[in-house]
């Protein structure tokens, strides 16, 4: 005789008014894509270079950007302020950053990265750069160039989402 599965009910489920159809699902594609990409880049950071993919991210933007509030990085990094703000303090640690006072918000701090933070930041570029590429090959010219037009147009709609459900207090 068959055991049943251990959580298994003997009863059917309730039954669902409307399936979801994840595999169809944008929102959950992107996500599930999105997780793939942060797990493979995180585990190649951490072997090769000792840190995760926040780390990562924290040291890209500042190195595109310049020296930027742990605020001002949360949009660009994807990540919540308290993220941000672990990663700004593991990087200062490992003295790849350092925080030096807003001089135009005295309430602020600046973060920036150190000398070593540079060298690590060169290092770890051309590495990033193999990653997108050998994914971007996966697609033609043309399809590359719709792809980023779509996320484009996605980033847009997300946008325009968040400011509607943020004026109706869905």
């Amino acid at each position: 005789m068959k055991r049943p599965k251990p959580g298994a009910s003997k009863t059917p489920p309730h039954p669902i008014a409307e399936r979801l159809e994840l595999a169809r699902h944008l929102p959950f594609l992107l996500s599930q894509v999105s997780r793939m990409l942060s797990i493979g880049a995180s585990r190649t950071f951490q072997k090769h270079f000792g840190i995760g993919v926040r780390e990562w991210r924290v040291i890209a933007i500042l190195g595109d950007n310049g020296p930027a509030s742990a605020a001002e990085m949360v949009g660009p990094a994807a990540f919540d302020k308290a993220t941000v703000s672990r990663a700004v303090k593991t990087l200062e640690k490992l003295a790849f950053v350092e925080r030096l006072p807003d001089h135009t918000d005295g309430r602020k701090q600046q973060v920036r990265l150190t000398r070593s933070g540079v060298d690590l930041h060169d290092r770890i570029v051309p590495l990033a750069k193999m990653r997108a590429k050998v994914l971007e090959s996966a697609l033609t010219a043309q399809e590359r160039a719709q792809f980023f037009n779509i996320i484009q147009k996605l980033k847009n709609q997300i946008e325009w989402l968040e400011n509607e459900e943020r004026d109706d207090d869905i």
